[in-house]
């Protein structure tokens, strides 16, 4: 099964879609079903489909690939219409690939159909990644896996999940009156990450997570993604903690350490530009993290270490006699100390001259590797352009943290 669902909370969220299909013991697929919700198009009541969802799911195992969220929004929907539902028996893929695929790094659902060899209509990539889409997948890796492909012994879980699903059926109708209709939310607002969408993301994950948290932290990064996690919305992430069993000590604990994996692979692949640190700044905000958390660590990541260019008495400080650096370090000493460095595929002539004022010679940027045959003179460096605006060196005493445009 698949959903889509408005929020993330789950006493106001809405379902917007849904997509059921149904396999056999063996995995073989026996139907499919699905239905839009939204408003916003073709769409449908769910009290139209409730009966034909208990005819389709009652006393069945429900298989998401990280759906605890949508399935719990989809109960609270179905208690607001009357039906007292008995406890749902789920089962997540992402938990069972952690016995299936042991050795995956990306455990999104396209990642595990990848590794699974099953296929996945759309890649997993949206607008092409449909709640039919992924249902498929779903059942396609439920397949894959009752057949215990590769010789791996079957999981405990996954057989028992079945037993659990056929003790408690579902009520024949609902046992109270519906609830007064309820809002339909706004539409959401764009995400809050562009840089560090998708590839950054998972290889954050993977860094940190283990089987018990990564469905939480797939989540937060899913939901940072498309706009339904923001600073507002933040508190409302309470609600899924207990759905992956983790208290709220340990939920933000693991966000920190998200977090700063995502700062660190910013450092490590020299992505810290201003762009990417308001995005950092942004996503910390989010998540209940200090902005510190971003500027420190990479004030501290800056290669080389780099004197004020006057002490207390007005005397220019010593430096470390560096004479040659490379254009990545002179980025980062840029960054570090507040310029803005944003835009430039080249650093300008004023923040190389202010890199160069801050040691005691002249960097070097002629020297090339060796050649074969007799050593060249170096070229003569160019001449700075006059148009060049030049910086009030005497403003630099003691250097921005930050940038100070932000």
């Amino acid at each position: 099964m698949s959903t889509r669902v408005t929020g993330i909370e789950v006493a106001r969220s809405r379902l917007r879609e849904i997509a059921v299909v149904r396999v056999d013991e063996r995995g073989a697929v026996v139907d499919e079903w699905s239905a839009v919700l939204h408003p916003d198009g073709a769409w449908i009541a769910l009290a139209d489909v409730a009966t034909t969802l208990r005819e389709r799911l009652s006393q069945l195992a429900i298989v998401t690939h990280n759906g605890r969220l949508g399935v719990e929004v989809l109960r609270a929907e179905l208690a607001h219409l009357g039906w007292d539902l008995p406890p749902f028996a789920q089962l997540s893929m992402i938990d069972a690939s952690y016995h299936y695929l042991p050795a995956l790094r990306h455990r999104r659902l396209s990642d595990c159909c990848t590794a699974a060899g099953v296929h996945m209509e759309g890649g997993g990539i949206p607008p092409n990644s449909t709640p039919v889409n992924e249902a498929r997948a779903v059942a396609g890796l439920l397949g894959r896996f009752l057949q215990s492909a590769g010789g791996v012994p079957d999981l405990p879980e996954l057989l028992q999940v079945t037993l659990r699903a056929w003790v408690y059926p579902w009520p024949e109708a609902p046992s109270h009156t519906p609830g007064p209709p309820r809002p339909w939310p706004g539409r959401r607002g764009p995400g809050v990450l562009s840089t560090l969408a998708g590839q950054p993301l998972a290889d954050a994950i993977a860094v940190v997570a283990d089987v018990h948290t990564h469905g939480y932290l797939a989540l937060v990064a899913e939901t940072l993604h498309d706009g339904r996690l923001t600073p507002e919305t933040f508190p409302h992430l309470a609600d899924a903690e207990p759905l992956y069993r983790l208290t709220p000590e340990a939920a933000a604990d693991v966000r920190r350490r998200f977090f700063d994996t995502l700062v660190q692979q910013a450092i490590d692949n020299d992505r810290y530009h201003l762009e990417a640190r308001q995005e950092l700044w942004r996503v910390a905000d989010t998540l209940g993290c200090p902005r510190d958390a971003v500027i420190e660590p990479i004030v501290e990541a800056t290669p080389v270490e780099f004197p004020k260019l006057v002490d207390e008495s007005g005397t220019k400080k010593p430096t470390d006699g560096r004479n040659r650096a490379t254009p990545a370090q002179m980025r980062a000493w840029a960054i570090a100390n507040g310029f803005d460095v944003e835009g430039y595929i080249r650093l300008p002539w004023s923040i190389v001259r202010a890199f160069e004022e801050a040691h005691a010679e002249p960097v070097d940027r002629t020297q090339r590797p060796a050649q074969d045959g007799p050593a060249q003179p170096p070229a003569p460096a160019a001449a700075p352009s006059q148009d060049v605006p030049q910086l009030d060196f005497d403003r630099l005493e003691t250097p921005p943290i930050g940038n100070p445009v932000v």
